[in-house]
């Protein structure tokens, strides 16, 4: 069984060379029922994108329509070090994932926003004011979740973001 990313790393150098190669191998591990193995899909997703940035979101937005949520969680997870290098291009995946139902992907959007807080806090404020101001329950937990860590480096956004999901009276 695969554990950590050391376990996988021919296929990280494989993916160096030709990343689109080791995809099916990575959507197999995203999918499998070890969480071991889907934190290590998704961490491999974060590597790959260092160098193959464009093959990674293009196959995130693929992913992003998988009727299994593992994978669509893959997906997302696989933009935590992208977002905070091109948070318009992680965009359109995270737009693709705002209304999920399932916890274990909203999490993981939430988690990007999060991600890109320290970096991107203009993208992150910019996302969560727009979905904020949706009708989704799904969209407004993630949005919710995402402001964790802007509540304590920026709290008059984060409050006025916030303000926006309280029900109008």
């Amino acid at each position: 069984m695969i554990e950590k990313i050391a376990d996988i790393k021919p296929l990280l150098l494989e993916g160096r060379q030709n990343p689109t190669a080791v995809v099916p191998r990575l959507r197999a591990l995203a999918a499998s029922a070890s969480w071991q193995e889907r934190e290590v899909a998704a961490t491999a997703l974060v590597e790959l994108a260092k160098r193959h940035p464009d093959v990674v979101l293009s196959v995130a937005a693929k992913w992003t329509r998988d009727r299994d949520p593992n994978i669509r969680r893959a997906a997302s997870e696989g933009l935590r070090g992208l977002v905070q290098r091109d948070p318009e291009g992680v965009r359109p995946i995270l737009e693709a994932l705002r209304e999920e139902s399932e916890l274990y992907v909203k999490k993981s959007v939430a988690n990007v926003l999060r991600n890109a807080t320290r970096t991107q806090p203009e993208f992150v404020i910019g996302v969560c004011t727009e979905w904020a101001r949706a009708t989704d329950a799904n969209t407004r937990w993630i949005v919710r979740d995402g402001l964790r860590k802007m509540k304590v480096t920026r709290p008059s956004d984060a409050a006025r973001i916030l303000a926006l999901l309280a029900p109008s009276t």
